[in-house]
């Protein structure tokens, strides 16, 4: 099978999930981290679970995180990965979609065990950063590969959604859906995240557009093998579209002109692998 029935049948999996809420789907992963902290630790009190994480607790979690990651992968798309043999395809797209396609054994024997970041004072000898409690560490943890992915693929399926199907010309629908995922990006980041500076990225970094528009390719049934193809196309169009990170746009909107071209060469991309595909109305 090829790389792009691998991307198709990973989207239909995931997509349940990804009908859900997040808060929901976030909360239960940290459960199982929390409830894995507590099949190795064992009761933990509230005293225990105030006190600063120890160096030695941090490293643990790292390693509950990894290994509860590597399990949610495999409970979510299982099926899926057996059928492929956990192909782990070198180059594009270097494992899939956050890595979700590379074997469990290669994830942990490459990985490995870490020694935890320290905190660290500030560039300029600013006081040092306040070590979390334990209870913080615990349900502060990093979402796994595959909430991650699910989180992008909600985005995706909500900006689709509102496009709607009936009367709208393929590739009108295309240049729509990618409008509003970039809008929505935007949002995201601007009005949710609240970000205001821009200055340690390319401002279009921070939309998480190149990991969404692979999905939008898929949802939207375009042509190619490899759908990443499509999140390449991310950063030629924001350098034709804004020449310096440092206009005063940033903190207002989204650069005028940016969603409309992306979505056109989303389009123009499509036309060049194969030509849109009626499925895609």
């Amino acid at each position: 099978m090829g790389i792009r029935v691998l991307w198709d049948e990973t989207y239909q999996a995931l997509l349940p999930h990804a009908l859900r809420p997040a808060d929901e789907l976030h909360r239960e992963f940290r459960q199982a981290v929390f409830h894995a902290w507590l099949a190795w630790h064992g009761d933990t009190t509230d005293e225990q679970l105030d006190s600063l994480v120890s160096d030695d607790q941090l490293m643990v979690l790292g390693a509950i995180e990894a290994a509860c990651a590597i399990a949610w992968r495999d409970a979510l798309l299982g099926p899926v990965l057996s059928r492929h043999g956990h192909e782990d395809h070198p180059g594009r797209p270097f494992g899939g979609p956050h890595g979700l396609w590379g074997t469990p054994a290669r994830s942990t024997a490459t990985e490995g065990f870490h020694r935890p970041v320290l905190p660290r004072p500030g560039r300029f000898g600013l006081e040092m950063p306040a070590r979390p409690s334990l209870r913080d560490a615990l349900f502060r943890v990093v979402p796994n590969e595959c909430v991650r992915t699910v989180d992008d693929i909600r985005e995706v399926h909500a900006s689709i959604a509102a496009v709607g199907q009936a009367g709208v010309p393929p590739v009108d629908r295309v240049r729509e859906a990618v409008s509003r995922l970039c809008l929505a990006a935007w949002h995201h980041e601007v009005e949710v995240n609240r970000r205001r500076g821009w200055d340690d990225a390319e401002w279009w970094q921070y939309l998480n557009l190149e990991s969404l528009l692979p999905w939008a390719a898929v949802a939207l049934d375009l042509p190619g093998e490899h759908p990443d193809e499509y999140g390449d196309l991310v950063e030629s169009v924001a350098y034709s579209t804004v020449t310096s990170s440092f206009d005063p746009w940033t903190a207002r909107a989204l650069p005028p002109g940016f969603a409309s071209a992306l979505g056109e060469e989303c389009v123009q991309l499509a036309h060049r692998t194969a030509g849109l595909r009626t499925a895609t109305s």
